[in-house]
């Protein structure tokens, strides 16, 4: 059994925050039920695509049950009202607001289920006088210092690469999650949790606001330096490799390897850390005159067998061929249905002893389990059948 067998969650999500953070719930074996407006969610059309498959969508949607439903609709408020008597947790990422139109703000679920908890994630929080705001991945990386510190010295703000800011802001609230129905098995009631995108990227920045507020100095770009140690990224005969030997004894080791023993001198400014700072532009060169003799998998293995942290900058060709992202089981085959081809996903990052994840199952169809899930609420087929040509519900069967 999984941790999460018996844990129904109601998601209300779209795009990649809130279906992130419902995934990973969902792996770790909770029912996570997908409550779509009858035309799907809007990241069902988001490209890039393969064949007829959003691999946006799929990339965040798997292990999940499909409800597609008309919230406008007093049948449809009924039924949910239903499935809120049923359910421990709900999630959404709509705007601030928005669960008030829809009937399915905290005050009115938890009054319906006084165990029910509430997870609600928005560019900015549900106070403050941006709360109404929106936000995209961008806005927030942007805003967050995050951009302002992240590019080389002469370049202009860079944004990372992936949407850091949505999927951290999802596993911040699936650690919310979590906390509530801790909460919940203590006192048998349910918790309003409030995740802010520019909250959690602000969380990420350590030591950075006391640098500012106790002694005014404003970070800047580094490239791909480390502010704090020797540490660095150099180029190899097909690529790149960042090598760390950020503590003494591997900088030690550093040197034998690439035959500058007379860096260890005692009189050589190489031998203290603060002399490698000091004169790192110099010493860059020096290392990096020596890492492009080989490929970058052959300075990892010799630097790695020698104790020597160090990492090579990796495609995702690379990542994929890797045996140690292979072990972990991190790229995983999706197959999307009996007609859909097979996508590829990341794996689950969380291992929990004698818990393995079991396959994969697709993200739902629109309404793939509309009948299955009415029918476990108490609906008859007469009704079920009503609310289908009603257009209360839609049906992947019909």
């Amino acid at each position: 059994m999984s941790i999460l067998s018996g844990i129904r969650i109601l998601d209300f999500t779209h795009y990649i925050s809130g279906p992130y953070c419902s995934q990973i719930l969902s792996d770790h074996g909770a029912d996570v039920i997908k409550i779509e407006r009858i035309e799907g969610e809007v990241g069902r059309i988001a490209g890039p695509f393969h064949e007829d498959t959003s691999l946006y969508f799929a990339a965040q949607n798997r292990n999940k049950r499909g409800l597609s439903i008309d919230l406008k609709s007093e049948q449809g408020r009924e039924i949910i009202h239903r499935l809120i008597k049923t359910a421990d947790l709900l999630i959404t990422n709509y705007g601030a607001g928005v669960p008030e139109r829809l009937g399915i703000d905290y005050q009115t679920i938890s009054e319906i289920n006084p165990k029910i908890s509430m997870v609600h994630i928005t560019g900015f929080g549900l106070t403050g006088p941006y709360k109404n705001y929106g936000a995209y991945d961008g806005t927030i990386q942007a805003m967050s210092g995050l951009a302002e510190l992240t590019g080389h010295m002469d370049g202009p703000p860079t944004n990372v690469g992936f949407y850091i800011a949505d999927h951290l802001s999802g596993l911040q609230a699936a650690m919310g999650a979590m906390l509530a129905l801790v909460h919940k098995e203590r006192t048998g009631t349910g918790k309003y949790v409030d995740v802010s995108m520019l909250d959690g990227m602000l969380s990420l920045l350590g030591y950075h606001f006391s640098e500012v507020m106790l002694k005014g100095i404003e970070p800047q770009r580094i490239g791909n330096r480390d502010p704090l140690a020797f540490c660095n990224t150099y180029p190899t005969k097909d690529g790149y490799i960042f090598i760390a030997p950020a503590a003494q004894h591997m900088w030690e080791k550093l040197c034998r390897i690439i035959g500058k023993n007379e860096w260890l001198n005692s009189d050589s400014p190489f031998n203290s850390k603060e002399g490698r700072m000091e004169n790192r532009d110099v010493l860059e060169k020096m290392v990096s005159e020596w890492t492009i003799q080989y490929t970058k998998e052959e300075v990892f293995q010799l630097l790695q067998n020698a104790g020597i942290a160090c990492g090579p900058v990796n495609t995702l060709i690379d990542i994929i061929n890797n045996p140690q992202i292979k072990d972990r089981n991190m790229v995983q085959k999706m197959n999307m249905g009996e007609q859909g081809d097979a996508v590829f996903v990341t794996g689950v990052p969380i291992k929990i002893n004698d818990t393995n994840v079991q396959k994969f199952s697709p993200p739902p169809a629109i309404g793939e389990h509309s009948d299955e899930i009415l029918a476990e609420l108490g609906y008859s087929m007469e009704e079920i059948e009503r609310y289908l040509a009603l257009g209360v519900v839609s049906s992947a069967k019909k």
